[in-house]
């Protein structure tokens, strides 16, 4: 007699419903540890890279206002510097004198070790809530070192011997924005986001005439 098509065969070994629920509830227990995960460690990420260009835009003024000289705070993204990876950093300079035209290679003395923003952070373009941004100024020239000096082309924050902001040109304050991204064909890229800009950035806001930096949405 030949088995009965519509019986199930209890000898082989299956999942029932309630195994089947909680092999699904693992699952997606799993995926949202794993989302959470990533997207913590990109706000921490990007709070970071906040807090070392605030620290650094501090210590750029207060090195212009001590030295009495000029001092740049210079941002190299990837492929600025001879590096092989896709950070951006931030470097001094100290400038004896400012030249008649910013197109002009400046002659700079460095004042401190370049700084590493964690990977997975870009410095976008843009205006920031109706804020100029310096990342689309152009960029300098910096020599420095001897024998012979090493030219550098970097976008910049210069700031006078009085603390306040030089460059950009103008008399409205400027802001920058963080956001988390890469760097696609040098181009700044952020990640999307589900959020209203589509992007989960910070922004910082630079004063003109003291310089100081205060967070501001995008």
């Amino acid at each position: 007699m030949s088995p009965n098509p519509w019986h199930a065969d209890r000898s082989k070994p299956a999942f029932s419903l309630i195994e089947m629920v909680a092999v699904m509830g693992v699952l997606a227990m799993l995926c949202v540890s794993g989302f959470s995960l990533v997207h913590g460690t990109g706000c921490q990420s990007r709070k970071a890279a906040l807090d070392l260009l605030a620290g650094a835009i501090d210590q750029a003024r207060t090195a212009a206002i001590t030295s009495r000289s000029y001092v740049v705070l210079a941002v190299a993204e990837p492929g600025d510097l001879p590096t092989g990876n896709e950070r951006c950093r931030l470097g001094m300079f100290a400038v004896d004198t400012w030249p008649d035209a910013p197109t002009d290679t400046l002659q700079g003395e460095m004042l401190a070790r370049w700084q590493t923003f964690d990977s997975g952070i870009a410095l976008l373009g843009g205006e920031v809530a109706g804020v100029e941004n310096p990342m689309d100024h152009p960029k300098l020239s910096i020599a420095s070192g001897t024998a012979p000096p090493r030219i550098l082309t970097v976008h910049a924050l210069v700031f006078n011997p009085r603390g306040g902001l030089h460059y950009p040109p103008g008399s409205m304050p400027v802001a920058m924005c963080i956001a988390e991204g890469c760097y696609r064909g040098g181009k700044a890229t952020p990640y999307p986001r589900g959020t209203p800009s589509g992007i989960s950035a910070s922004c910082l806001k630079i004063s003109r005439v003291t310089s100081h930096s205060y967070r501001i949405d995008g």
